[in-house]
């Protein structure tokens, strides 16, 4: 059965995530990973509907990962994505972004953060996951 992982980014950072998908997509983070986040853009309609869009993607994921930059810290959003996320008791893995120095989220302070490289985030998939 796959895994669903849901990549929590801000906007500024999306070539990081695209390069995290790809590494999905190419099997890189293990054959049973498939990546979920969103495909539309509903900012224009408002804050409920953020919410309404990003919440059963991240319901239905195994595990978020948090692509951790120099303003990760302070985004509402992402601090969004990351209650969801602990609220329903799904894995969070924060990955550093490389060239960044910003603060994780403070729900996650104590959480290890995971190398920007493919091997690392696989192997810390496996073994929370399994």
């Amino acid at each position: 059965m796959p895994h669903s992982i849901f990549i929590s980014y801000v906007y500024e950072e999306k070539p990081y995530k695209d390069r995290v998908a790809g590494w999905i997509e190419g099997h890189r983070l293990g054959s049973n990973v498939v990546a979920t986040c969103e495909r539309s853009d509903v900012r224009q309609h408002g804050e409920q509907e953020i919410r309404n869009h990003l919440r059963p993607l991240i319901q239905g994921s195994a595990a978020v990962l948090v692509l951790v930059g120099d303003t990760s810290h302070s985004r509402k959003w992402i601090d969004y994505e990351v209650s969801v996320a602990q609220s329903h008791r799904k894995l969070i893995i924060p990955i550093r972004v490389p060239g960044t120095l910003g603060g994780l989220p403070r729900e996650i302070r104590a959480e290890p953060e995971v190398a920007f490289e493919p091997n690392a985030i696989a192997r810390v998939l496996r073994e929370k996951l399994g």
